[in-house]
């Protein structure tokens, strides 16, 4: 017995649609032209592209139809290409894929009062008039790093909207100055702009309040020599700028002017206790003073040490020779 071939066909399926359009996806900046064009992979009878804007009607005996606009404008758009068949499908239509797009008017970033170090507060970027948000990818800098960024594909509105969008942030005292930027980059994919096009926002450079912070931290000791002056060196970091106290052994407070860093004082031997204050908070730390012995002291004593030796070896050695003197005669 023989096998004969047949074709199984699905009911309810309809042959995919006989024409090709090229590009397949057309990404147009709102106001520019677009064109498109569409083809025919087997005779139509006609075609032609239906379109709120830019539409053929129906042409006869033709392979190919473009549709052509000067200036798109239309944010609904949906043109689509369609043909009439002698042969299944007798008439079919595919969608052109477009994306019209537009840069925003502004990216700015709401401005902020002074921060605390340490503290959470919040950073807001306002993009105006942008389409379509779906592409939209919001990138924040600090300086030139980038710190975070954030999508918007889930919002498929096709028109010009505003976006909000903030960032939480907890400042450390090397942020005090810094600029921080937003900034609304549109990535339409490989059929779009390259690079993608962004705009920034102006930079907003924030101000950090923090308590002082020693330069070198740590209580210290400090060795002085008899009749030198006492130069203590007390240098902090600190935002707003701090005030400065000193304790000495005697137990007076010397209030020092706003700024001054330095205490000097006659050498005189104890703990001098350094405070620093600004409105954030106060530090504190301790200046052991010691003397060094005296020098000429030392070198007395050394001194009269040798001569003593001296003596001794010298009496030793002359007793020695009367000695010697004596046994010979």
């Amino acid at each position: 017995f023989q096998l004969f071939p047949f074709l199984l066909l699905t009911p309810g399926a309809v042959p995919e649609c006989p024409v090709e359009i090229s590009p397949q996806r057309a990404v147009v900046k709102y106001g520019d032209p677009v064109t498109v064009n569409c083809t025919a992979t087997q005779i139509p009878r006609g075609m032609g592209w239906e379109a709120t804007v830019g539409s053929t009607g129906m042409k006869a005996d033709v392979q190919s139809v473009t549709w052509n606009v000067s200036s798109l404008t239309d944010w609904t758009a949906e043109p689509k290409c369609y043909g009439n068949f002698l042969t299944e499908p007798k008439q079919c239509r595919k969608n052109l894929n477009i994306s019209l797009y537009k840069y925003p008017d502004s990216v700015s970033l709401s401005p902020v009062d002074q921060m605390v170090e340490g503290r959470q507060y919040q950073l807001q970027c306002e993009v105006q008039n942008i389409a379509p948000v779906q592409y939209l990818t919001l990138n924040w800098y600090r300086g030139q790093t980038l710190i975070h960024s954030q999508d918007f594909f889930t919002n498929t509105t096709r028109t010009p909207v505003n976006v909000s969008a903030t960032l939480l942030i907890t400042p450390d005292r090397v942020d005090n100055g810094q600029p921080f930027t937003c900034e609304a980059e549109l990535n339409l994919g490989p059929e779009g702009p390259q690079p993608p096009p962004a705009k920034q926002s102006d930079p907003l450079r924030i101000a950090v309040l923090y308590k002082p912070r020693f330069l070198i931290s740590g209580n210290e000791r400090v060795k002085i020599e008899k009749g030198k002056d006492l130069l203590l060196s007390c240098k902090t970091s600190a935002n707003p700028l701090p005030t400065f106290k000193w304790k000495t052994p005697a137990g007076v407070d010397d209030n020092r002017k706003e700024g001054d860093q330095l205490f000097q004082a006659p050498a005189v031997p104890g703990d001098y206790e350094c405070i620093v204050e600004n409105q954030i908070g106060s530090i504190s730390k301790i200046f052991s003073v010691e003397k060094i012995p005296d020098k000429t002291v030392f070198w007395s004593i050394i001194g009269a040490g040798i001569v003593v030796i001296v003596g001794l070896i010298v009496g030793y050695a002359f007793k020695r020779y009367r000695g010697n003197k004596n046994s010979v005669i």
